[in-house]
């Protein structure tokens, strides 16, 4: 007996029984179609994970997505693609799997392959994430640390925003302890303000640490790369020649000596796509005793 694909009008069709990608040659020829010509970005289908019929076919296609750079980290994306009635195909959306700009299918998913994130998800903040452009997120932020000892909390930047029963807020801190010599470090602190107006930290995740011996060092100054002119150096060295993807400096979070220095800088990233939709990479540029300067990682922000 045949297991049947369940759906509602004009949603996503989840695919059931055997997803591998060869199993569907329709969604594996539009995806080659849809990619050829391709750069910047090396994508290797895995799985078709749902369908949906529009005025053609929309497929969600998971994928292997290596960057077609220096010692280029491989992650998982989804990508959409688009077949129309006369069998032209393009990649309409490329998202990831384990970050927060995309809700993984469910049977009711009814939206079509470009809208925006669904009501209860993570929404990245798009274009001056600047704290003081957040007012809301600030005001968040000083109640639920008010009265708080041990440690300071100083807000960088907005990095998204969630509606719940209320409002979730994540904002990326450094956070210096009340010691004697003290380390700063660098914290994405989540805040949960009810509908009441009355707010707490949730969640704290760390991104630099306090130093050990060989380690990153959190940047105590400021954070934006034209108060950097080194590392906003080592950067633009690093990205000219970086093809697919568009990154745009955030705040550059901390160093480490290594032979040269590794620079840890918090980006939106963007495939170069139609309509893409943004999300938060932190990129390490490596910059050697002779000013030659490489991204040697990339690593997704899961909000």
């Amino acid at each position: 007996m045949s297991i049947e694909n369940t759906t509602l009008k004009g949603g996503w069709v989840i695919t059931q029984g055997d997803t591998s990608i060869e199993n569907h040659p329709d969604a594996l020829a539009a995806f080659e179609k849809a990619s050829a010509g391709y750069v910047g970005v090396k994508f290797t289908p895995l799985a078709l994970l749902a369908t949906q019929i529009v005025s053609g076919k929309n497929y969600a296609i998971l994928c292997k997505a290596t960057p077609a750079t220096l010692d280029p980290t491989t992650t998982l994306k989804i990508v959409i693609v688009y077949e129309d009635l006369n069998g032209n195909a393009t990649i309409t959306g490329v998202r990831d799997v384990l970050g927060t700009d995309y809700p993984i299918f469910a049977a009711n998913c009814a939206c079509s392959a470009n809208e925006a994130p669904v009501l209860g998800g993570w929404n990245i903040t798009i274009g001056d994430t600047s704290i003081d452009k957040h007012p809301d997120a600030l005001a968040a932020l000083e109640k639920a640390t008010a009265g708080m000892l041990g440690a300071k909390y100083e807000p960088i930047a907005l990095l998204g925003t969630q509606i719940v029963a209320g409002k979730n807020y994540c904002i990326l801190c450094r956070v210096t302890p009340v010691t004697l010599d003290p380390k700063p470090t660098m914290k994405l602190v989540y805040v949960y303000e009810d509908t009441q107006g009355n707010a707490v930290i949730t969640d704290i995740k760390e991104i630099i640490g306090t130093p050990v011996p060989g380690g990153f060092i959190a940047n105590d100054g400021a954070t934006d790369l034209d108060s950097n002119p080194e590392v906003k150096n080592a950067f633009e060295k690093a990205t000219k020649d970086v093809f697919g993807v568009d990154y745009e400096p955030i705040a550059y979070l901390g160093y480490q000596i290594v032979a040269g220095k590794n620079y840890l800088i918090l980006c939106e990233s963007k495939i170069v796509v139609p309509d893409p939709i943004p999300s938060l990479t932190l990129v390490t540029v490596y910059e050697d005793l002779d000013g030659n300067c490489k991204i040697i990682n990339t690593e997704p922000v899961v909000l």
